[in-house]
């Protein structure tokens, strides 16, 4: 088949890959509850919030990784969506399994560090990229691809972000490294920063700012509430409208 033949040339909308992150207790767990999400457990902070389906409290990242490599051959019919709780947990496990685990020179030693394994110069940094790129990624793709959303959820953090013009600016952002928050705000379609209102209402910043990384593909309004109906209902009515599950009760 030529390859000209295979070219797409309307919408094909697919269901969402939403990167959510906030402060500790704002509800970025209650809203995947919400969500009827099937919980991937890196915190160990869900046990307290009724309703939701979650894994066993993993660990390590080789736990995390089969619990992802047994969802990409089939989500439970009863889970609506995918949800990692906490994304920035996952990736510390990550880094974890690289420095102590994988170096060879000085496997199970508890003060190697990303600038001291593999050879030093940071070396293991880019082990830790390539496992996010090639293996932690594509699962999730994949889980996707099967149509299923994907919700990761972070915690906050005051960042210093170099700007693409070679500016500093300091924004609430993931909780990530910054040399590898790129891939995961990237790879999302919507970036979305759970927090407090002035007046104490829990709501969704959509659009970013020079306060706030967040960012979406369905031209959501700036803010909503910290409730997977409202965003359900934000992006049904979007000309890219993904299809997502209706949903009971709020965040």
């Amino acid at each position: 088949m030529p390859l000209m033949d295979t070219l797409i040339r309307s919408a094909t909308p697919g269901p969402p890959k939403i990167l959510v992150f906030g402060e500790a207790g704002v509800g970025k767990t209650s809203l995947a509850r919400d969500a009827g999400a099937l919980l991937i457990d890196c915190e160990n902070g869900a046990s307290a919030i009724a309703g939701i389906v979650r894994t066993p409290f993993l660990a390590s990242w080789p736990e995390m990784r089969a619990w992802l490599a047994e969802l990409t051959n089939g989500v439970p019919e009863d889970a609506a969506c995918v949800a990692i709780d906490t994304l920035d947990w996952m990736v510390q496990r990550i880094v974890e399994h690289v420095v102590i685990e994988l170096d060879g020179k000085k496997q199970g030693d508890v003060t190697n560090t990303l600038a001291s394994a593999h050879g030093g110069y940071f070396k293991a940094r880019e082990i830790v990229q390539n496992i996010v790129s090639r293996d932690l990624l594509p699962m999730l793709n994949a889980i996707n691809d099967a149509g299923v959303p994907v919700l990761l959820l972070a915690h906050a953090a005051n960042t210093k972000v170099t700007t693409p013009e070679g500016f500093e600016v300091r924004l609430a952002s993931p909780d990530l490294p910054q040399w590898i928050a790129p891939l995961f705000i990237e790879w999302a379609d919507a970036v979305l920063y759970a927090h407090r209102s002035p007046s104490g209402e829990r709501v969704l910043a959509t659009e970013g700012s020079s306060t706030v990384l967040a960012k979406n593909r369905y031209a959501l309004p700036p803010s909503l509430p910290l409730s997977w109906d409202a965003v359900v209902r934000a992006m049904e009515e979007s000309p890219a409208a993904p299809p997502l599950p209706a949903a009971e009760g709020g965040a």
